[in-house]
Order: C-alpha cells, then structure tokens, then sequence
C-alpha cells in the first residue's frame, strides 16, 4: 500500500494575506490610539455657578489647564443654580487675553522667527460651552472667544443646569505653539429673559496654561511626533510589499510536486 503525502505549496493570495496582516494589524493598533473625541470623554467635575443679582463663581474648582499638547482635550461639568424668579440665559467671553511665547526650543525657531513676544497658542486652542449632550453648542479659539458666545444655555427660574466647559488643542497644531502658554478670564454672563429685571450679570475666573510641551504628555508636544510616526508606518507598508513582491516571485518559480512516502 502506498500513501501519497501531497504538500501543498503556499499561493500568491495566502501569502498576501498572512503579508499584509503582518503589516496592517500594528497599523491598526497604532492608529486607532489617538485621543477620545471631547463629546465622547467623560467631563471632570468643575464646580458649582450661582446666579443671583450678581454671577458668583466663586464656587468653580478643579479648572486646570495643563500637560499641554497637541491633542490635547479636557472638559469640566459645571453646575448653574439659577436663585432668580425668572429664567436665565448664560453664555461666555475671554477677557484679558495674554499669549506669551516663553522663548523658542528647537522645532519651534524652524517655524518660529518671533520667540520673544505674543505666542500663536491663543490661535489653536479652542474653548467650547454647551451642555452634556452638545459641547459644542459654541466652539471658538481663545483669540475669537473674546467677542463672547452669546447666550447658549437657558436656566430655569429657582433651578438648575448642567453646563460643560471644553478646551481642545487639535493635534494637528504646529510646532510654532511649542514652549507657549495663555492666561485670560473667562467671564460668565447672565442674561433674564427679555423684559425682566435685572437685565444681566457677569463674573470672570481667571485662568492659566501650562506651557505646551511639558508635563507628562511631553511625549505629544512636537507635531513632527504624529508625523514621524506616519513616516514610520508608511515605510513599515513599502517594507511589507517589497517582501511581499519577493516571497510571491519566488513562489511562482516553484513548481509543486507530490511527494510518495515509502512503502
């Protein structure tokens, strides 16, 4: 009795695809890494407003704005009791905007021939308002901010409302950000309804950056990381179809044979 054994050789396609899972899988793993969208990240509680004849926000805590960096995105849940007898609107502004450069490193003076004054970071980082189910009911830069939100959010009157704060530095930001941070005093203004009175009220907290780049998301800081990055995983998908292109050669030289086992 004889047994054949027949090996069967690899094909073209089952090589392209253990190839290209070979390439694609780190790809995918790398790519899908990236920061939560700001409407998808859980906000950090930011404290407490209170709308009387006046704004008090005295009550806001835990708004930190730091570890700076190209995709950086952080929000803050803000409670608005509304003590009037008539409903309120509420919107926001930035006062006293101040941009300062900090100097230049490196990757920021190839951008960068102004290292010694205002900075650009007032540019890219957006500030947004809304509510727990639509941040971005107004997104702007800090620098556009300064001609308000108008008003976004109605309280009830004796009531409450949830409002969330963002801020958002797209990762697609320059280097000319680099060592630069902000200061400014973000007002809060309320308005009643029209034909009440008081008309509106309004109180600022003042708030500041760290400089981008430092802390622990130093690692973010440089635009030309996420570019780097992409140079890797582009020459990562040339290496793999250049093997790919030799392994599949070499194959179709071969013939396949069957092979008999001995009696």
């Amino acid at each position: 009795m004889t047994t054949l054994i027949r090996r069967e050789p690899s094909s073209p396609r089952s090589i392209a695809v253990r190839t290209a899972s070979f390439v694609l899988c780190p790809v995918l793993v790398l790519s899908s890494s990236g920061a939560p969208a700001l409407a998808d990240q859980q906000p950090r509680p930011g404290g407490v407003i209170r709308v009387g004849e006046q704004v008090d926000v005295s009550g806001l805590h835990g708004v930190n704005v730091s570890d700076i960096a190209p995709g950086y995105r952080e929000s803050w849940l803000v409670t608005v009791a509304n003590e009037r007898s008539e409903s309120v609107t509420l919107g926001v502004r930035v006062d006293g905007l101040a941009d300062d450069d900090n100097g230049c490193n490196d990757p920021e003076s190839r951008v960068d021939d102004s290292c010694d004054g205002r900075g650009e970071l007032g540019d890219h980082l957006e500030l947004h308002l809304g509510v727990p189910d639509n941040v971005r009911m107004f997104s702007a830069s800090l620098n556009e901010a300064t001609s308000g939100s108008g008003q976004v959010v109605t309280v009830p009157a004796r009531g409450e409302a949830e409002v969330v704060l963002g801020l958002t530095l797209p990762a697609a930001t320059g280097n000319e950000v680099q060592t630069d941070s902000v200061e400014f005093v973000l007002v809060w203004r309320a308005e009643a309804v029209p034909g009440a009175s008081p008309d509106s009220s309004e109180d600022g907290v003042e708030l500041r950056s760290t400089v981008v780049g430092g802390g622990d998301s130093a690692n973010l800081a440089l635009t030309g990381a996420r570019v780097m990055l992409l140079v890797g995983l582009a020459m990562a998908l040339v290496a793999g179809g250049t093997l790919l292109f030799l392994v599949v050669g070499r194959e179709r030289e071969k013939r396949p044979t069957d092979r008999a086992a001995d009696r």
